[in-house]
């Protein structure tokens, strides 16, 4: 047994220790739990680029980095490519409405952390905000640490998905311009992925209403509006959304209060 002074020799190296090698193996866990995100993220992001470039006139790597970056949403980019194609057609208010509703799924997603990010700084609390998705938020919920190695766990995979994200929308605005093939079709990117995490959510959970009612409800809004609008079925989309939302909220099942 070491006697008390070699101890506490050892506990005062211990604390001396540079908070970059303290935090160092926090930083490569946070890395390597961020490696399937850097995958799709890639992946989608250069279908989105290339997407954009090719649909919006004008549309450069610039501008590309700037949404990505502060927008932090793939479905909502997605979206935005037929609202800047036509954009005449879409008011402020119906893009703001538009957005809050396709990204109102966030709202959930925070409430587990607002006890314990309110301890961070502003800034730092402003930007895991900013930077929450729906892969971001399933690794910091399987991470099982505390205090300070769970906020650098949080902002690095925070850090790297958005690195990530901005790194393919970017690369793939820079080759959409020089690809010697064509790339109609490529919008079905983000449909099929869609309809993957559907299927996924299907098989691992019993209550298929909300899908059965999601994709009744937009087939028939898009049919009564190619029928009797035809020029309105590129708007049907905030529509459908709405009454989606106050069916479900309608027929919530009751909990009873014990």
């Amino acid at each position: 047994m070491e006697p008390p002074v070699a101890e506490n020799l050892h506990v005062q190296a211990a604390s001396r220790t540079s908070p970059g090698r303290r935090y160092w193996p926090t930083v490569r866990e946070a890395f390597v739990a961020s490696l399937p995100v850097l995958m799709g993220y890639v992946t989608m992001g250069i279908a989105f680029g290339v997407l954009i470039v090719t649909q919006v006139p004008g549309f450069h790597a610039g501008w590309t980095f700037l949404m990505s970056l502060f927008t932090v949403s793939g479905s909502m980019q997605f979206a935005s490519v037929e609202m800047l194609r036509n954009a005449p057609q879409y008011s402020l208010l119906s893009t703001a409405i538009l957005a809050v509703l396709i990204n109102i799924r966030y709202t959930v997603y925070g409430l587990p952390f607002l006890r314990v990010w309110r301890n961070y700084p502003w800034w730092l609390r402003w930007g895991l905000i900013l930077g929450l998705t729906d892969e971001t938020y399933a690794i910091i919920c399987a991470s099982p640490r505390h205090g300070k190695l769970q906020r650098c766990f949080v902002s690095c995979v925070v850090f790297f998905d958005i690195a990530y994200w901005c790194v393919g929308t970017v690369t793939g605005t820079l080759l959409g311009n020089h690809l010697p093939f064509s790339t109609e079709g490529i919008e079905f990117a983000m449909l099929a992925l869609f309809v993957v995490i559907l299927v996924d959510l299907c098989r691992k959970r019993e209550n298929w209403r909300p899908a059965i009612v999601g994709g009744a409800v937009t087939t028939v809004v898009i049919a009564i509006a190619m029928a009797f609008f035809p020029g309105t079925a590129n708007k049907t989309l905030l529509i459908a959304m709405a009454i989606i939302i106050g069916i479900l909220l309608r027929h919530a099942p009751s909990r009873s209060k014990s």
